[in-house]
């Protein structure tokens, strides 16, 4: 359990030269994933953190706290590469929260692969073991497979990828900060497809199986439809999380296209399967739950060439939204040599949030590595910085909604990723509010 030092030191606007030092070197590349920081970088983006996060001076940051976070990500298998940004963003923030004077954040990272629900129990399992009070968590929490497990042993847990799905509420100690996909992008997704496809009438849909959670989903979506005067066709093809060999369900999408097909698919898959359905002449619309290089990659230039549609809160790291953002994006850039993506985004947005959590606990004169505390906290203020919306001079907003443990309001919109770039087509918030088509 995390322990709070004999003496807790207020912040000041200039970080200490020592602290600095430390957390650089703390950041120095030292294995694979671990970023490169530089003391100049680490002062840099610490004062710029408090900066954005307009923290008040003297506020006491938790210095003499060590924090053990867990993290339960896909690290194997075909999201690996998902899990590996989410561990990279994590890194990142925990180096810069340290730099900032805030507490030694220790991370406890735990594969559960596909996400596999043998690995997923295994990782709750050892997090539990070890006492961690939170985690930051993944694919509704494995697929659910580790909810029960995230409830009995108290462990506050945020995910950033699968969000609070249906079959997720009613777990105490689970909070989704991101849209869920593609529950939440359904509304505002259909209005643009009517709009851009007035004659389309028909939806099918083609994902992951989730077993027996299916049924929970598939009911969801088909509300929507109907509520959006579309009709859902009887197309509903699944496939295990780690299979990207998609013949038989393209074959049932040949014997049944609708106008517009949702492909329910993370990470490299959704590129795979648009590869797969252009070699097999499948004319439905395409609309994607979520976008990555990695999907470009699988697509062997097919979504370079013929683009692909996709409806989700994205985090366009080439036009950061915010200050946030923007410190975010740099200071990725510059620790590993590429652009973060939205697992990367949503895993920095949660760290902080943790922090967020520790000052409160702390400020208050309590345990913060005490989970029950924690959860207080986050009930008492849902609301946190987020490296989405806001505006050029001020950070984004994160709330959470205490009844659905999911986002209240969250950016969100249909974009096309065409020959190495993105275009906006529309834009809405949580149940198609606010919705915009794009100029």
């Amino acid at each position: 359990m995390p322990t709070p030092r004999r003496k807790l030191r207020p912040w000041r606007l200039i970080v200490p030269a020592a602290t600095a030092v430390a957390a650089a070197t703390a950041l120095a590349a030292c294995g694979s994933g671990d970023p490169a920081v530089s003391a100049a970088d680490a002062r840099t983006q610490a004062a710029d953190l408090v900066k954005v996060l307009k923290i008040q001076d003297g506020a006491d940051l938790g210095g003499d706290v060590t924090f053990k976070l867990g993290a339960a990500l896909t690290l194997s298998g075909p999201s690996a590469s998902n899990g590996e940004s989410m561990q990279n963003a994590m890194k990142l923030a925990v180096g810069q929260i340290k730099a900032a004077g805030g507490p030694a954040i220790e991370l406890s990272v735990k594969d559960i692969k596909g996400p596999d629900p043998v690995a997923a129990k295994q990782a709750a399992s050892e997090l539990a073991s070890e006492g961690v009070p939170a985690k930051i968590t993944s694919m509704g929490d494995g697929l659910g497979a580790m909810l029960a497990d995230t409830d009995k042993s108290r462990i506050l847990s945020l995910d950033g990828v699968g969000g609070a799905q249906v079959f997720t509420k009613g777990t105490e100690y689970f909070y989704g900060t991101r849209a869920v996909a593609p529950s939440d992008a359904v509304p505002g997704a259909l209005e643009w497809f009517k709009k851009a496809n007035p004659s389309g009438k028909t939806v099918g849909l083609v994902g992951v199986d989730l077993g027996p959670l299916n049924a929970a989903i598939q009911a969801d979506m088909k509300a929507k439809f109907e509520a959006a005067g579309l009709t859902f066709n009887g197309l509903w093809e699944t496939v295990a999380p780690t299979s990207q060999d998609y013949a038989s369900m393209i074959s049932k999408v040949k014997e049944n296209e609708p106008d517009l097909l949702w492909v329910a698919f993370g990470g490299a898959a959704p590129g795979a399967f648009a590869a797969q359905a252009k070699s097999s002449g499948i004319k439905s619309q395409l609309l994607g739950i979520e976008f990555t290089d990695e999907a470009v990659k699988a697509s062997k230039g097919v979504l370079d060439s013929d683009g692909f549609t996709f409806a989700m809160d994205y985090f366009n790291a080439s036009e950061p939204a915010n200050p946030l953002a923007k410190l975010f994006v740099d200071a990725y850039e510059k620790a590993y040599g590429s652009k973060p993506d939205f697992y990367a985004a949503n895993a920095y947005e949660e760290t902080l949030l943790i922090w967020d959590l520790v000052r409160r606990v702390v400020a208050d004169g309590g345990d913060p590595g005490d989970s029950a505390e924690l959860k207080a906290a986050l009930e008492k203020d849902p609301v946190f910085a987020s490296v989405y919306g806001g505006d050029a001079a001020t950070a984004g907003e994160l709330k959470i909604d205490l009844k659905t443990h999911g986002v209240s309001r969250r950016p969100m919109g249909v974009f096309e990723y065409r020959d190495g770039k993105v275009k906006e087509l529309a834009t809405y918030n949580v149940n198609g509010e606010d919705f915009r088509m794009a100029s």
